[in-house]
């Protein structure tokens, strides 16, 4: 009891789940905030902490393991913060930044001798042993030094601004991150942080994001697959075929895991005859990880990307006998993007009765006249990313201790880019076996390097054009 007592006592102080004691209390459900005051006092009994542990997993979503988690986040805040502002050289309105960006890039030239001798090792070892306890003290270290008053951004829906405060610094150390960048963005769509608990996890994951190469998995394992197969066509209840009727295609994109990843969806407008469709829209469709009882089946529906994209939420049924998936939209949780209420899969291979086998028919003929054409279409529309592949053919990767060279072949010639390693901290793990392909980003018409598998991207104008190259693929 003492244990849980101390990790509350914790919890409350620093404000992690309310702005007061009484706000806490409302929100657990008490009708006074007595408890909550006995609590903090020493005076509450054994059932009571026990009873406000309880509550407090379950009203944030949380595990034992998670409360402890966060307490430590705290300990840790005022273990490291003086050392943090004392040892830093704080010249300049911006120091809190630099400060975030000293740590978040491992460079602490701008700190005192005694603090890279003593505390920057110990920093070190949190960040690789306990990276999410980290990061949440580097948060709420800023917060601090920055006199930023979570719960006032709460109370304006505004802790987008709080999001872009972090993006900010962490863009300009890693512009290379585009997948970390969108991720930012929409997190700040989601605004929806009810506590400070809440807004310093979403920092957690975003510094997480872009500072670690790997954590990309992580994430996406939130994301599950559902068992209906790679390609799937729908349709709603009994529809039978007919101009104007529509048909849903949707297209797993997995993560290289069997069981994580996401769905393009395709809705598709039959034309006058039986091989014409029209796509009138394109979303992607993440099936949220249920984990516990008490988590509801949840679907985010995005359409467009970078600060065009929209989203919303859903609740879902997937009803695997009828082979049908139920749509409820989640009211005021972003703009509606008009799933229907229920759609019937089309069974391709054994459909059921004389519609569904006009629609599989008309399906398989379509998708292999279209089909293709209208995912890449899709894709470029969702992510804002055009492959190049086709036009600029990467003939061959280099890596050497100083730079990397592209030998990329466009139009009948082989010419040779290349960058130096030094120029983004990534290039130095990347290995010539790694897929790169050359894309266009729609925004800005730029053609970029891309590692997509990782999350990378650099503007192919960043490396040098070393000139063409004699003898590659059969060039003379």
């Amino acid at each position: 009891m003492k244990d849980k007592l101390e990790i509350l006592q914790c919890l409350i102080v620093n404000r992690a789940f309310a702005p007061s004691h009484s706000a806490l209390a409302k929100e657990l459900g008490y009708k006074g905030k007595m408890a909550v005051y006995r609590l903090m006092n020493g005076e509450a009994k054994e059932a009571t902490v026990e009873k406000v542990w309880r509550l407090l997993k379950a009203h944030f979503s949380l595990d034992d393991d998670g409360l402890c988690g966060i307490a430590r986040m705290f300990y840790g805040l005022n273990y490291f913060y003086d050392a943090l502002v004392g040892g830093l050289n704080r010249r300049g309105a911006e120091w809190a930044d630099s400060l975030v960006a000293s740590i978040a890039s491992g460079n602490f030239e701008d700190f005192t001798d005694e603090f890279k001798a003593v505390t920057a090792a110990v920093l070190n070892d949190l960040r690789t042993d306990e990276p999410d306890t980290y990061w949440g003290v580097v948060t709420l270290a800023y917060l601090r030094a920055k006199g930023i008053d979570t719960y006032k951004y709460i109370a304006k829906d505004e802790t987008w601004k709080i999001i872009d405060l972090f993006d900010g610094i962490l863009a300009g150390l890693y512009p290379e991150k585009t997948e970390a960048r969108e991720a930012a963005r929409n997190m700040k769509r989601l605004n929806t942080a009810p506590s400070l608990w809440n807004v310093v996890h979403t920092c957690v994951i975003l510094f997480r994001l872009y500072t670690e190469s790997d954590y990309r998995s992580e994430v996406t394992k939130v994301m599950q697959i559902l068992p209906f197969g790679t390609t799937s066509y729908w349709r709603e209840p009994s529809t039978p075929y007919s101009e104007g009727r529509e048909a849903w295609l949707l297209v797993c994109q997995s993560f290289g895991r069997c069981t994580s990843g996401f769905y393009i969806a395709l809705r598709l407008k039959a034309g006058g005859d039986i091989r014409t469709f029209t796509v009138e829209d394109a979303l992607v469709l993440q099936f949220w990880l249920v984990e516990s009882e008490d988590d509801l089946p949840v679907v985010q529906v995005f359409r467009g990307y970078g600060a065009e994209r929209t989203w919303c939420f859903y609740v879902y049924e997937y009803d695997d006998e009828r082979q049908e998936l139920r749509f409820d939209l989640i009211p005021d949780m972003g703009q509606p993007l008009g799933l229907p209420g229920t759609l019937a899969m089309i069974d391709i291979e054994s459909p059921a009765d004389k519609d569904e086998k006009v629609w599989a028919r008309i399906m398989e003929e379509w998708d292999c006249l279209c089909g293709d054409d209208a995912l890449r279409q899709a894709r470029q529309a969702l992510s804002g990313i055009i492959d190049e592949s086709d036009a600029y053919r990467i003939a061959d990767v280099n890596i050497s201790r100083t730079a990397l060279t592209l030998v990329i072949e466009h139009q009948g010639a082989a010419r040779e880019y290349e960058i130096a390693v030094g120029a983004y901290g990534f290039l130095s793990e990347i290995n010539p076996s790694q897929r790169v392909v050359i894309t266009r980003h729609i925004a800005d018409g730029e053609l970029y390097a891309e590692w997509a598998d990782l999350g990378y991207s650099v503007k192919l104008s960043e490396f040098s054009d070393k000139g063409a190259v004699q003898g590659v693929l059969g060039l003379t």
